[in-house]
């Protein structure tokens, strides 16, 4: 992981972003559905930093933002399911667990 790579919460709540410097280089939207579930609806990442651990810190930002609010996560984009497939740790707060 680079360590000037800066994660945070949008301001509108529904997702997180990843920036180095004053630049966006990727961004988790997601949406609240209901009082304790959250989907992942879309992930982007900049083609520079693509195969590397910002798709999976932008993944644990909303994994920790789920556990501190009480929800499950159902992920919808392909992206983040493929993280969720490789960290067994974030299975807690998984809404549907994928058959192998």
């Amino acid at each position: 992981m680079q360590n000037d790579i800066e994660y945070e919460e949008l301001q509108n709540s529904h997702g997180f972003c990843a920036r180095r410097g004053n630049v966006q280089i990727g961004e988790i939207d997601i949406a609240i559905v209901g009082g304790n579930r959250l989907i992942i609806e879309h992930t982007h990442i900049d083609d520079e930093y693509d195969g590397g651990d910002v798709c999976k810190n932008l993944v644990q930002c909303v994994v920790e933002f789920a556990r501190r609010t009480g929800r499950k996560i159902l992920c919808l984009c392909p992206r983040a399911q493929s993280v969720f497939n490789k960290y067994p740790e974030f299975d807690d707060v998984r809404l549907i667990q994928m058959v192998k």
